[in-house]
Order: structure tokens, then sequence, then C-alpha cells
């Protein structure tokens, strides 16, 4: 198990001339986050000309930059460097091709949300604890009948974005099944966990002519064809917050999409996402004993925990 930064001895960037003479995995970081990993046989004469020096002492003058090292023999540098910056996802560290820019990991992160956003819901975060990181849970909804098509989906888009030449970011596949995947990705020293909850959705065309019909049709039980196809059309066409209102507004809407319509929206790195609110995760709690077991210290979601580094 990899060993977390913030218990390893440190030193101000400023105090860099401070460094010992040995061996080591070195960690540069701000504001808690991670910006650049690096190995290093002699620490202290690496530090002595950096390429990375004069871009952190910029950064340095806006938010305190601490170097943090980890002494360990010269034959395990290499796969550890390789290891940490894996686990950490450094930003820094996703710039150091200067004939092909990588896109840094924050903005496939955000690609990522963007493109699966009206099928995702926010469930909570769990604080980091015991050396981990802080975990961010979020949902991908489909109901029983689509859960195998949606997974598909799901991969289909997550593949995409991973196999990006010009990113080092990836999403890695957990639990491989045709219908219910889980992904896991780390970004800025947080972790994202995606994973499959069987329920409707309100992007789900079938269940939103349910609520689209009432409105239009009243109580008639025969509707002609060609109204029924305009109404499908209409559906087809509506934006996401659209559908949402109409079904927060309706009867049958609230018992067909319980989570979504009481759920709020935040801004998770720049897309708004639906998450739950404190209520709802109480009550998922109290019916989904699996929940209490595995995530007990989660949160309810209440504004971005994913840090956007200012710099």
């Amino acid at each position: 198990m990899l060993q977390e930064f913030f218990t390893l001895p440190n030193l101000k960037l400023s105090e860099r001339n401070q460094l010992p003479e040995r061996s080591a995995i070195y960690f540069a970081v701000s504001c808690s986050q991670v910006l650049y990993v690096g190995l290093a046989t002699n620490i202290k004469r690496r530090w002595q000309n950096h390429h990375r020096y004069k871009q952190l002492e910029l950064i340095d003058r806006k938010a305190d930059v601490t170097l943090f090292w980890l002494t360990c023999p010269q034959h395990q540098l290499q796969e550890l460097e390789r290891q940490y910056i894996e686990y950490y996802c450094p930003t820094l560290n996703q710039t150091k091709l200067p004939n092909r820019p990588l896109i840094p990991s924050s903005q496939m992160l955000s690609r990522s949300l963007k493109k699966l956003n009206s099928r995702l819901l926010g469930f909570g975060v769990c604080p980091a604890q015991d050396h981990g990181l802080t975990v961010l849970l979020v949902a991908y909804l489909a109901s029983h009948q689509e859960l195998r098509l949606a997974t598909t989906s799901v991969r289909r888009t997550l593949k995409a974005i991973s196999n990006k030449p010009d990113s080092l970011f990836r999403w890695t596949e957990t639990t491989r099944r045709k219908t219910g995947a889980h992904w896991r990705t780390r970004c800025n020293g947080i972790e994202v966990r995606l994973f499959p909850w069987s329920e409707e959705r309100i992007m789900h065309n079938p269940s939103m002519y349910e609520v689209m019909s009432g409105p239009l049709f009243g109580t008639r039980r025969s509707i002609p064809m060609a109204e029924y196809k305009d109404m499908r059309q209409q559906v087809k066409e509506m934006p996401f917050t659209e559908r949402l209102e109409l079904a927060r507004r309706s009867k049958i809407g609230l018992q067909l999409f319980p989570l979504e319509c009481g759920a709020h929206f935040v801004s998770i790195h720049q897309v708004d996402i639906l998450c739950l609110t404190e209520q709802q995760l109480r009550e998922l709690f109290s019916k989904r004993s699996f929940l209490r077991k595995y995530y007990p210290t989660i949160q309810a979601i209440k504004h971005d925990p994913l840090p956007v580094l200012q710099f």
C-alpha cells in the first residue's frame, strides 16, 4: 500500500537547499494538492537545478508550495514513481512533453461528466480517512430494462475518453459486468467512483411519455396516433432541465423519478450535476444497508469536492 504524502518529511520550496542527499520520490504540493511527482538518486542535488522550479516558484507566490519526500533504494525509484503518478494524477506531470501538450486530467474529467450528465446522479462524498483519498460517489441511472444498454453506452464513452493519446487521464473498470459495471478514476488528489443504480430516469423516453400524456391529453384513454407521434417528438427534443421541471410538477413524475425530482444541482468541475440531498441520503441509508456498510462516512454533496487549481 502506498504511503500518503502528508505523512512524509517536508520542507518549503524556498528551503530546498536543506533537502537530504538521499535517493527518494518527491512530491511538490500546494493547497493539499499534489502538483508534481518525481524521482531522484540525490534529491538535494536534483532540486538545485530542477526544470520545474521556475514554474513552482510562480505558484508559490500565490499559494505555498511544499516538498515532501519518501526515501527509498534506487532500484525502487522508477516503479514507485509510476505508481504515485497513477495514484495522484498530478497536474504538472501531464505537461512534460513539450512537442505534444497533454490535456490536464481536470479537463478530461469535465468532459466525462458532460458526456454522461443526463444519466448521472451525485450520491455523496466520503472525506479522506486513514491516509486515503477523498472519494466522490456518482451513480449512472438506468431502469432494470435498459441497464445492459446503459452499461454498454457508459463503457463506450469512458473508453473513448481514456484512449485519448494526448492525455494521461484514465477510467479504470474495477468491476466488469454486462449489466452494471463499476469504474474509478483519480483527479487532483480526489478519487471518483462511478457505479450503476437501477431506477427510472427522466431522460428515458417511454417513462416521460406517461408524464407528458396527462397535461396534453387529460384523462382520455385513447390517443390518436398522429398526436402521440407529436408528443414523442416533443419528448425527444426536450432538454433535460425542461423534462426535470415537467416531472417535478407532475404527480406521476414524482412517483416515477423520486431521486431526480428531489435532488438539487451542484456544479462539479464546472458541470451541473444532480445530487442527492441530506434527507434523500438518510432515507436511502435506512433502506439500503449496503450503503451503510461500504460508505459509513458518506455526506451529501453541497459544493464541488474537486479542487480547481488556480494557477
